[in-house]
């Protein structure tokens, strides 16, 4: 499996993973308040994080690669941040899905061929 399949698979589940974060919304806070509010922002960032790896995964400039390697980074450390206040399973999926997502999105060593 080529690393830009690996990291559209993960891509993919991420969205999926942010989707049923702001889907659950209604039900975990049924009245608008501050805590739902911050609950749909952190479906939002999860899907915008997922689309830019997306979306990533066909560039190939250096500059692309770099910027999306850092989103996963940062969001695989909100997941760490997250996992002190509310150790829950899908807290990991997250922050597993992510670190996945960075592996990926570094970009490529070029290999010199050895002169023989």
């Amino acid at each position: 499996m080529r690393i830009q399949t690996l990291g559209r698979a993960l891509a993919i589940a991420a969205g999926l993973l942010g989707a049923a974060h702001l889907a659950l919304t209604p039900l975990a806070y049924p009245n608008w308040t501050i805590d739902a509010l911050w609950f749909v922002g952190s479906g939002l960032a999860i899907v915008v994080a997922a689309a830019a790896n997306f979306d990533g995964f066909g560039k190939t400039g250096l500059r692309s690669r770099l910027f999306v390697a850092l989103i996963n980074i940062a969001m695989s450390c909100f997941f760490a941040a997250a996992w002190l206040v509310l150790p829950e399973p899908q807290v990991i999926i997250g922050g597993v899905l992510f670190l996945g997502l960075a592996a990926c999105s570094l970009p490529a060593r070029k290999v010199r061929p050895v002169a023989s």
